[in-house]
């Protein structure tokens, strides 16, 4: 390990450890964790449903875009299901780097494709995201933005082709093999018709549960209203693309919640004990989403090897 990431990691570990302290401090861990119990059964297996469905979604838009057979599913969700664990663990996005690797051993895909149309998954996800939180939060006070948001929504995603056309375009002005490889993965990616419109779709899914499940804890274990609740989730999400953070994600998903909740002068405590419940909820549903995966993934094999015995 060099020194460059020896010093990133401990860096990411004191935020983990100034995070503990600091919840600790204004809130404590036990009355946090405590907080819980005033969810009935009945509403945290719905979000428990909610978060999953998610990580399902996220497994057929790997299907849809590659157009991989159905009969494989199960290797595709223990793909996604680990990808999404790995990203919420690791700092800067690093855990991207185990979606190229896992296409490839699973499926033969190259990582020069898997890796576009990776971009691409990120590139939808920003926009779902941004338009999903902008009319929900908007709406009840201006619906009228919220439909200039959804028609601006529509109008860049029809751009999408054109500006892969451009990116294909520049990438050919360099006369470098990996480059030239690299323009192809681009211009083989799926932005137009159909193809390009299931993938749209399932990514606004993806987005529609994830989010239903934040916000049903966020206002299960509040009093912020949906507008507020949602502003705070998304630059929350978003604020995993920073840098520099603590151990899976802590410090800085609660600092951009809290930030979030500040302009709409609420109180810093309460915006921070929320935050905590949120990001531990992010990480439970990770870890069980994976178990799950892997599970599946175990079952389907030992099916197949029995199959091909039995033949």
């Amino acid at each position: 390990m060099g020194r460059t990431q020896l010093l990133k990691l401990l860096l990411s570990v004191v935020i983990l450890v100034i995070t503990l302290m600091v919840v600790e401090y204004q809130i404590g861990w036990y009355s946090l964790l405590t907080s819980w119990q005033g969810f009935s059964a009945g509403t945290l297996a719905l979000l428990v449903v909610l978060s999953l469905c998610s990580n399902a979604l996220r497994a057929l838009r790997i299907k849809i875009s590659f157009e991989l057979p159905a009969e494989r599913y199960p290797q595709m969700f223990y793909l996604s299901t680990n990808h999404n664990l790995l990203n919420n663990l690791l700092p800067m996005r690093t855990g991207e780097v185990a979606f190229p690797v896992l296409i490839k051993r699973y499926f033969g895909i190259a990582v020069v494709a898997s890796t576009s149309h990776l971009l691409l998954y990120r590139l939808l996800d920003l926009v779902a995201l941004l338009s999903i939180a902008g009319v929900l939060a908007l709406w009840q006070s201006d619906q009228v933005i919220s439909v200039v948001i959804m028609l601006m929504t529509l109008f860049g995603l029809l751009l999408f082709d054109r500006g892969k056309q451009l990116v294909v375009w520049l990438l050919g002005r360099f006369s470098s093999p990996k480059l030239a490889k690299l323009a192809q993965a681009f211009s083989d990616l799926p932005t137009r018709g159909g193809h390009f419109g299931a993938i749209v779709l399932t990514t606004y899914a993806v987005w529609l549960t994830k989010l239903l499940a934040f916000l049903g804890v966020v206002l299960q274990l509040s009093q912020l209203t949906l507008a507020q609740a949602v502003t705070s989730v998304a630059i929350a999400d978003l604020s995993s693309i920073l840098p520099i953070h603590g151990i899976a994600g802590s410090g800085t998903f609660e600092a951009a919640f809290v930030l979030a909740g500040k302009l709409y002068a609420i109180d810093t405590t309460a915006l921070l004990t929320v935050a905590v419940q949120l990001h531990l909820f992010l990480l439970l549903m990770s870890f069980v989403a994976f178990l799950l995966g892997w599970l599946v993934a175990k079952i389907f094999s030992r099916q197949t090897t029995l199959k091909t015995g039995t033949e």
